[in-house]
């Protein structure tokens, strides 16, 4: 075989895979969609945090301005700092400095440019663990290329990465490039032990500073590897020059850890730790205040082991339906093994039930690394898969679970992959065709699985993150893909739902007058897809008088309004009574035929009912939920109220209530639970 064919070999294979690849991420990252400054809720909370810092760093400073960050703002000496790290910040800075109209917008272009960084170093490391484990003189044949065309799309599309794009925030961003980092520091590790040139020495420390400036828990897991790497080469037979190099390694990844630990030092008092009891959430939360309390003032040490352990690699944690999206996560959060006491749990998909493929080569890689045709050449990797198996001990230790934390495992599956996919290669090439064709089909059939599971479950949290449009349009395509299904997922009543039903259970309150969708969480039980629009309608006699008149009321404790006031000059307009105090509509006059429509329109996605008539226009906005005293988000009923008819009636104003536009996603699930009985 020709050195062009092994070339052509070789960029068929990545090729493909990575467009697999970018296609599964784009789509993902878009929610199937076309909307490029997409974030995980309309309000783009916490899909703006990364900005925030930056816009913070610009101005010289590390906090931030107050209340940008919500609940997860950490409070030091009467300022707000964000417990994440700099890094995805910093990379916004050049935008940033020239205009404000990208902010809070650049979350999938940032995880998007992640992708590709990971995209890129996976590549590397394979092609460069393959040149070194096969043989010098095996060139890439069609066979080994199509072999590892399918391990490397695993590694590509087939991780929780997938599913973490589902969801652009700050929570996702970040093991986004921290993943990327952390398989770049892989490579990395791999080429200086290889070439210790000057030039991998930079790319090496240039990574993992990067990391350290990321996540600290992969940070300092590939800093303590290259400080190992440094002085090996410093300590062991090495020529004068080698034990220079090994200086220079040893300094530099102590210089990475020194910055992350000043900035974490600056920020907290800290080098690595963040002062939990001083977190907005902290402050709000008693659930949070109490496992502060039992486990000393921190959610992390050793009692949490047995349930990461648990939740992360239990075999069935996944859950298999027979309507769409017919792969989920669990149906109830992760719960606590044994006397261990949890922060905050969600319904989280373990590694061993979502990326089977992925574990099983991960694990098998360290036996067939030690084997004899193997075992002089793989010495090279062990240091960077130590440093990869090092990156899990912070989830396993830490007591709050959700499935976005198996990010930190997906560095090792990666290399793991790439190392038992590299050296199994030569099995590939050297079966019988029907052998070597049935070994690709099962890592084909496995990266198809993986990819398609973590896409499915990816969408499903997308719905259940925004309500509103986006859960409707779930339950839409639901319908569309499993016709029928809905019947027995639906239950209906005259109240909206308080109690926990079965994650998936759809519930319609009254003649479809709310639609919700029970998500399996602790918190936001119940997701709120559409609800009907109150509307009164006002009719005047010519000669009305001054009056006022509560229409509507959202919720009860604090009690929300809207009014109706009119006065002697044949004018009116609407009030709205916030929490804080009463909002005046403009007024407006009223003209024959001398009617008033007024309606709240509930939008579920921002938590938000809007307020208008006809005439008058638009009023504003008035919030449509509450939080429970543990901190669970519910919709409050939107109610009419006709007030004191005789009254009114006697200042010439008629109020009647008159019936919304009945819900279009509600009124097809209701149709359809009637057709199947």
């Amino acid at each position: 075989m020709t050195a062009r064919s092994d070339r052509t070999a070789r960029i068929t294979a990545t090729s493909v895979a990575v467009l697999v690849g970018i296609v599964v991420q784009l789509g993902a990252l878009l929610n199937w969609s076309a909307d490029l400054d997409r974030t995980a809720n309309p309000l783009g909370y916490a899909s703006n945090f990364f900005d925030t810092q930056a816009r913070a760093i610009m101005d010289g400073h590390l906090w931030v301005t107050p209340g940008s960050l919500g609940i997860e703002a950490f409070h030091v000496d009467g300022r707000e700092y964000m417990y994440f790290g700099l890094f995805p910040a910093l990379l916004r800075i050049p935008v940033l400095w020239t205009t404000t109209e990208f902010d809070g917008r650049l979350t999938v272009v940032s995880m998007l440019a992640a992708y590709v960084v990971f995209a890129v170093m996976t590549i590397r490391l394979l092609w460069l663990v393959r040149d070194r484990l096969r043989p010098a003189d095996a060139p890439v044949s069609t066979r080994e290329a199509a072999w590892l065309c399918v391990v490397l799309t695993l590694c590509l599309a087939g991780t929780s990465l997938t599913f973490n794009a589902s969801l652009p925030w700050v929570y996702h961003e970040v093991y986004a490039w921290a993943i990327a980092l952390a398989v770049g520091a892989a490579y990395w590790l791999v080429r200086v032990q290889l070439d210790p040139r000057p030039r991998s020495i930079a790319w090496l420390l240039g990574f993992v500073l990067a990391l350290v400036l990321t996540r600290t828990p992969g940070g300092f897991a590939v800093g303590l590897a290259t400080l190992a790497l440094g002085a090996w080469m410093l300590a062991g037979r090495h020529p004068r020059a080698r034990r220079r190099v090994g200086a220079v390694i040893v300094l530099g990844g102590a210089a990475c850890l020194g910055v992350g630990a000043a900035v974490n030092m600056a920020k907290f008092g800290h080098p690595f730790m963040f002062p939990l009891e001083n977190q907005s959430w902290t402050q709000l939360n008693a659930h949070r205040r109490e496992a502060l309390r039992v486990n000393g003032g921190s959610i992390t040490g050793t009692q949490f082991f047995t349930t990461g352990l648990f939740t992360y690699f239990r075999l069935d944690g996944i859950r298999f339906v027979d309507y769409f999206p017919w792969v989920t996560f669990p149906a109830e959060p992760a719960r606590a093994v044994g006397s261990a006491f949890i922060d905050q749990s969600y319904r989280t998909g373990s590694v061993t039930a979502f990326m089977p493929l992925s574990l099983v080569m991960a694990v098998a890689s360290l036996p067939l690394m030690a084997l004899p045709s193997v075992r002089a050449k793989a010495k090279v990797l062990w240091l960077p898969i130590a440093a990869m198996v090092l990156i899990t001990g912070a989830i396993m230790n830490y007591g709050y679970y959700a499935y976005r934390y198996t990010g930190d495992i997906v560095p090792a599956l990666v290399v793991g992959t790439i190392v038992t996919g590299v050296v199994l290669a030569g099995t590939a090439v050297r079966a019988r065709p029907v052998i070597s064709a049935a070994m690709v089909g099962v890592v084909a059939l496995g990266a198809t699985y993986s990819t398609a599971a973590h896409l499915l479950v990816g969408f499903q949290t997308a719905a259940f993150t925004a309500p509103g449009p986006t859960l409707t349009r779930y339950l839409a395509i639901q319908e569309d893909l499993s016709p029928g299904a809905q019947a027995r997922l639906t239950t209906v009543s005259d109240q909206s739902p308080d109690d926990r039903a079965t994650a998936d259970t759809i519930h319609i309150q009254g003649d479809c007058e709310a639609l919700y969708v029970e998500t399996g969480e602790d918190a936001d039980r119940w997701a709120l897809a559409e609800r009907r629009s109150a509307v009164v309608v006002a009719h005047l006699e010519p000669d009305f008088e001054s009056s006022s008149s509560i229409v509507i009321t959202i919720g009860t404790e604090p009690r929300r309004w809207v009014r109706l006031q009119t006065d002697d000059d044949g004018q009116a307009r609407i009030v709205l009574q916030h929490e804080d105090g009463p909002w005046y509509g403009p007024w407006f006059e009223v003209l024959p035929p001398y009617e008033i429509r007024i309606g709240v329109r509930d939008l579920p996605e921002w938590g938000y009912a809007e307020v208008g008539s006809t005439p008058g226009g638009y009023v504003g906005f008035i919030r449509s939920f509450s939080w429970s005293s543990d901190w669970v988000r519910r919709a409050i009923p939107i109610e009419v109220s006709l007030g004191d008819a005789t009254e009114l009636a006697r200042r010439g104003v008629r109020l009647k209530e008159e019936r919304g536009v009945t819900p279009p996603t509600c009124q097809r699930i209701l149709a359809d639970r009637a057709r199947h009985g």
